[in-house]
């Protein structure tokens, strides 16, 4: 899942489905058990991939139910495991500028505010993207970042809200990935919103922590609701299901977040 953190106040609570956008029945199941629209609609959208072409309709058909789209777009190379792809080769020598290009023109032609989840968990070696993959340098990360976001502001998508995410692991301390997060950082001026990816994996799996996390400063919530590494979608019992609904009604929960 990922967490925006933020100044203190109302709760955005979302959710995400591999079916979303798509399908968002399933949304529309929790809204109607909880009585509360979900804030944020969260979908993946792959270069070269699962909704590689942006798609105007996916966020008009989230927007119109009342809801805020969080992308996370992840620029995977065309082929996968691809050794020459670089941030490097990829972004930063202009080849895909066309592509970025197409995306931040139908943003900004959407108009609506958009969460942009871009390149995210960037120290995790199991993406192209990421620190130390194919010789990428927690310099050109930082650098691709901004020469993305600069294509963005050249075309107008003041919309966009760009999301940094990067996780945690296990039970490490936060000061074990402090100078690592640092130097990664685009800085402020490119960053909206800072997002987490909380595993709360408990002791079976070994990248989890044997315990529950707690979350200061929260702004959003977006519940990863998927069968992967462990059972986590809410159906998978009544009490989890019947513990995100109850928690849902909770007033610190909003349905009109701004991000």
């Amino acid at each position: 899942m990922a967490t925006q953190i933020g100044p203190t106040g109302s709760i955005g609570l979302g959710t995400y489905r591999p079916e979303f956008p798509n399908n968002l029945s399933s949304a529309i199941a929790l809204e109607d058990a909880s009585g509360k629209r979900l804030a944020i609609i969260h979908w993946y959208a792959l270069w070269g991939g699962w909704k590689s072409a942006f798609r105007p309709t996916d966020l008009q058909l989230v927007h119109g139910r009342g809801s805020v789209p969080m992308i996370t777009w992840e620029p995977w190379a065309a082929t996968p495991n691809d050794p020459a792809w670089t941030l490097r080769e990829a972004i930063l020598s202009g080849k895909n500028d066309a592509y970025i290009t197409s995306w931040a023109q139908g943003l900004a032609s959407y108009g609506q505010p958009v969460l942009l989840r871009f390149a995210h968990e960037m120290h995790n070696h199991s993406y192209p993207w990421a620190l130390g993959v194919n010789g990428n340098t927690a310099a050109e990360y930082v650098a691709a970042w901004k020469h993305v976001h600069a294509i963005f502001v050249r075309n107008g998508a003041t919309n966009v809200k760009w999301v940094w995410n990067p996780n945690t692991m296990g039970a490490t301390t936060a000061a074990t990935y402090l100078p690592l997060y640092r130097s990664l950082y685009p800085g402020d001026e490119y960053v909206d919103w800072l997002g987490l990816d909380i595993y709360n994996t408990g002791p079976s799996l070994d990248w989890g922590a044997p315990y529950w996390r707690t979350f200061p400063q929260l702004r959003a919530l977006v519940w990863f609701e998927v069968k992967k590494e462990e059972n986590w979608p809410l159906s998978s019992s009544s009490a989890a299901y019947s513990a995100w609904t109850t928690g849902s009604r909770l007033a610190a929960y909003t349905s009109s977040f701004q991000p």
